[in-house]
């Protein structure tokens, strides 16, 4: 079993990280040279200049950028996102203002908070993702506080960005469960449906604290999940199972991975030979259902040889065996 999901678990991932591909693809920042200096004017403009204290030296740049604390910073905040959005060719090691505003967010809380402002502030969908982008790199709860606000928005550009910034979580979080399950449940883009898959991660072990949650959590989880099996879009579909495989521990989707083994689509059907490897299932459904792609002479070669392997780990009849063994033996050209 554990041979059959290491040479599969490629497959998940790959599948899984489609809606992060487009979230990075779509964060292109290369954009026209007037558009940066629409942006710098617009930054300085939300942030004026005010006079330091008498005798407060300290105060001379705190002033103009309230909460900054760590480190030096050579260029405000502002300045260096107009730069960002500059085109220019490959800039001078060290002298990158996208890394630099990484750093920066990284240190300081204050520079944080100027990004996120900008979002709020900023009306470019460019500048907008160049901020999520930036701030997607950091992990910190006030930046957790700002994903979950937008993922929550009216507005669905602001709900995508919500979403992009959640998928970079290191691990299950599930005061975002809720979150996600409001997507999943009501949301209609097939986009930000997509993003809030990605954006749920492997479920963490319960929290003794709260015994029940967890349960609760799942259990809605893999309703919902099961029910997205049959979306009309297949990368929902596909994604829906990928997820099952991850969160249904007590084996109740088997429904699900015998319709996904027969799914008009064929990277659904590649998911969900993945997904039953992944899920540990001894289901008597799916075992058919997967003999009958093994055996299928319309089926891709390389979906069949995934089925075939797959049902190694099931226990297989005399009958079962031979039919099996014919078929390995006509994919193999033997």
């Amino acid at each position: 079993m554990k041979t059959i999901t290491a040479v599969l678990y490629g497959i998940g991932f790959c599948a899984a990280g489609a809606a992060a591909v487009w979230s990075v693809w779509s964060m292109s920042t290369d954009g026209p040279a007037d558009a940066a200096a629409t942006v710098a004017q617009s930054m300085a403009a939300a942030s004026p200049a005010r006079p330091a204290p008498a005798g407060d030296a300290s105060g001379l740049w705190a002033w103009g950028n309230p909460g900054t604390s760590a480190g030096k910073i050579d260029e405000p905040v502002d300045v260096l996102l107009a730069k960002a959005m500059r085109p220019s060719s490959k800039p001078a090691e060290g002298d990158d203002p996208r890394d630099k505003l990484r750093k920066l967010a990284k240190d300081d809380p204050g520079v944080v908070k100027q990004l996120m402002a900008s979002y709020d502030k900023e009306s470019s969908t460019q500048a907008r993702q160049l901020i999520v982008s930036l701030l997607s790199s950091v992990e910190k709860p006030e930046i957790l506080a700002f994903s979950k606000r937008l993922a929550t928005s009216r507005d669905m550009a602001q709900r995508k960005d919500g979403f992009v910034m959640l998928q970079n979580l290191s691990g299950d979080a599930p005061d975002i469960h809720p979150i996600i399950l409001q997507a999943l449940y009501g949301d209609k883009s097939p986009d930000v449906i997509m993003l809030a898959l990605a954006a749920l991660k492997p479920p963490a072990d319960n929290n003794p604290s709260q015994p029940g949650m967890h349960a609760r959590d799942a259990a809605a989880i893999v309703a919902q999940l099961q029910h997205l099996t049959r979306n009309a879009d297949p990368n929902i579909r596909l994604q829906s199972i990928l997820q099952l495989a991850q969160w249904d521990k007590a084996d109740s989707s088997q429904a699900q991975w015998s319709q996904a083994l027969a799914d008009q689509s064929p990277q659904v059907r590649q998911a969900a030979v993945t997904a039953v490897a992944q899920s540990g299932t001894q289901s008597d459904a799916v075992k058919a259902a997967l003999i009958g792609m093994a055996n299928n002479p319309n089926e891709s070669r390389d979906v069949r040889g995934n089925a075939l392997q797959v049902l190694e780990a099931f226990v297989l009849s005399k009958d079962e065996a031979a039919t099996l063994s014919q078929s390995r033996s006509q994919i193999l050209g033997l």
